[in-house]
């Protein structure tokens, strides 16, 4: 169990790390710091790297979950290895086919693989993080004792229609961009639960009571 807790506190950093690195590379590309497309390169790679990351976050979470609600952690995982998957398909074949032509300027609006509001990739990107709110919205049951980690998946999960919304309403970008908070704010309660479940002598819930 030692081993999974750290695993999880791991992969839930690392995770957490990339989040922050795509969020700082979103800012920049918005204010226009990074010019276009060689923003793209900054905002597909923590993009990609991401995701196997919180697939073993969900993973750990499962297999520390009590037995009676591990139903919970298991729809969790189920939900964000579908994340992975659709994630690893749109940044890769970005990283490796669409950009290097982008760069060399032979990619137009009609290409087919192009990632651009109302496309074939943005559809899938935009089921990939429905998949991935649906991930923490089941698995936020799991913990209600731990009520931080519970209230932090929870409110990741609570994003959910806005990113199916903003594939057809471009403006519903701007409110997803609150994942930007969410998600991380997730990924630290995680990496708490993980340091407090590997230590036996401290009753976080005996002190969250008292409080």
């Amino acid at each position: 169990m030692k081993q999974v807790r750290e695993l999880g506190y791991c992969s839930a950093a690392l995770a957490l790390f990339f989040a922050l690195a795509y969020s700082v590379a979103q800012l920049m590309s918005t204010f226009e710091l990074i010019p276009h497309p060689q923003d793209l390169f900054w905002l597909f790679l923590p993009s990609l790297f991401l995701a196997p990351a919180f697939l073993l976050t969900m993973i750990s979470l499962h297999y520390t979950a009590d037995e009676s609600v591990k139903i919970w952690t298991m729809i969790g995982y189920s939900f964000a290895a579908l994340y992975t998957i659709c994630a690893c398909i749109v940044y890769f074949s970005q990283l490796t086919v669409v950009l290097p032509k982008e760069l060399n300027g032979e990619v137009d609006e009609r290409y087919v693989l192009i990632f651009e509001p109302k496309t074939f990739l943005m559809a899938v990107d935009c089921l990939g993080y429905f998949f991935m709110s649906l991930s923490t919205l089941f698995a936020a049951f799991a913990f209600r004792e731990y009520k931080w980690l519970y209230r932090g998946m929870l409110w990741n999960g609570a994003l959910l229609p806005v990113l199916i919304l903003a594939f057809f309403y471009p403006v519903f970008y701007y409110v997803g961009a609150l994942w930007m908070l969410t998600f991380p704010l997730a990924m630290i309660n995680a990496m708490k639960y993980f340091v407090v479940g590997s230590n036996p002598k401290f009753s976080f819930k005996l002190e969250y009571d008292t409080k």
